[in-house]
């Protein structure tokens, strides 16, 4: 459970309210710098929170991602309100799984290799090979054409 846990931001001069927005750890850099009256980097791939204080159903993002490493190796998790797509390396050698999270909330059944999910599950692969060159590219705004 690296994900979908709760995030808490107490700002002066913001009311207390609840946003369900999904957002990333990257997203911290810039909501304090903003909050702090700094402009981060244009090439910051974390987004600010602050609009969320004010208006608590703003969406910050369609999707968070997520990498753990083990010594097996990575895993990918890409999280929107409805799925969680977890891919296990990064050509998902290793498996893949897809879950329904309005009906299965406790990940019991992987629909990864359902044929009826078979294009959702390469929407979430295309997602993640954009989020890792992404990463790779790194908040400079160097594009390494990896």
């Amino acid at each position: 459970e690296s994900v979908r846990v709760p995030l808490i931001i107490k700002a002066p001069g913001k009311k207390p309210g609840v946003c369900h927005s999904l957002t990333e750890m990257l997203d911290l850099y810039p909501t304090v710098a903003e909050l702090a009256g700094l402009k981060p980097s244009e090439h910051l791939q974390g987004k600010s929170l602050v609009e969320t204080l004010d208006k608590p159903d703003h969406s910050v993002r369609d999707a968070a991602f997520s990498m753990h490493c083990t010594n097996a190796g990575f895993s990918y998790l890409c999280r929107t309100e409805k799925w969680a797509y977890i891919q296990y390396d990064e050509d998902a050698g290793s498996g893949m799984e897809l879950f329904d999270m309005e009906y299965d909330a406790k990940q019991f059944n992987n629909l990864a290799h359902h044929p009826k999910y078979q294009s959702l599950v390469q929407e979430f692969q295309q997602k993640l090979r954009i989020k890792l060159k992404e990463v790779r590219n790194n908040d400079l705004g160097i594009d390494y054409d990896l």
